[in-house]
């Protein structure tokens, strides 16, 4: 059965994260025409000080976002969800805290992007060749995202793997601790088709990373499967071969609903 194609996305992108084009309204008609029951979004979340800037909208712009995707739900068909996607540090527990609690979101997720070394410098899985030491203190801040218990689901888990070539016993190690612990935690964790349409990393997608997957049905982990589209087009784009990749790896699928004014997971 699919479980993707006729229901639901609630990893989208709109031109609000500034790396990304297409209105709300445009993502929202496109997601009617073509069979979804369920859109949510979820824009990069600033924060106040302007870290990070380089890659989301301005604080200043939340508002803005926020009344589009309300409109958007008084007039859509489907029901349309208010999130942010938000890269955890622990200095900005509370501002992340205070969001969740404001009730003007419907959920937040989490989503690695960014590395902070022990010596204080940045990198990305996305842009930088990591080292073995890097992806560990990936798995430390994807750790104490889990443990924060403000979010919803786990975006591209395995992004690590866009950085690195290699599935060594570190690899494997790490990809272990990540899915234990989302499991401990109850939180889904999500299958990425935004990876299938980067350049590939040794002769395959960075990302989503076959044996993280195998190791994570194995396990009987609990997925949801989303498209990260930033464009308009790749809001259902993938969404076959997202879900053949889904049944390769017997990965156990749940899907979201939308009850009462919270956001659910169905088997």
């Amino acid at each position: 059965m699919s479980l993707f194609t006729e229901k639901y996305n609630i990893h989208t992108h709109s031109f609000y994260c500034g790396h990304g084009s297409g209105t709300i309204a445009e993502y929202v008609r496109h997601g009617q025409e073509n069979g979804l029951g369920l859109i949510g979004f979820s824009e990069h979340c600033p924060f106040e000080d302007g870290f990070l800037y380089r890659s989301r909208m301005s604080f200043e712009r939340m508002k803005d976002y926020e009344r589009d995707v309300l409109s958007q739900r008084e007039e859509a068909s489907i029901p349309v969800l208010l999130g942010y996607e938000c890269d955890y540090f622990p200095r900005y527990r509370d501002y992340f805290s205070s969001l969740k609690d404001s009730g003007r979101v419907d959920y937040l997720i989490t989503g690695t992007h960014f590395i902070i070394r022990k010596d204080g410098t940045r990198v990305s899985p996305f842009s930088d060749r990591l080292s073995e030491e890097d992806v560990l203190c990936y798995r430390d801040q994807m750790a104490e995202a889990i443990q924060s218990g403000l979010f919803s689901f786990i975006a591209h888990p395995d992004l690590y793997m866009a950085g690195f070539s290699q599935w060594n016993e570190t690899m494997q190690k790490v990809a272990k601790e990540i899915i234990t612990l989302a499991m401990e935690y109850s939180l889904p964790l999500e299958i990425n088709a935004n990876g299938f349409l980067k350049p590939e990393v040794d002769g395959r997608p960075p990302y989503p990373y076959e044996p993280f997957w195998q190791l994570a049905g194995r396990m009987g982990a609990r997925a949801i499967l989303s498209t990260d589209a930033h464009k308009v087009a790749n809001l259902t784009r993938n969404k076959d071969r997202l879900e053949a990749f889904a049944a390769k790896c017997n990965v156990n699928l749940i899907r979201p609903a939308f009850k009462n004014g919270q956001l659910e997971w169905d088997s």
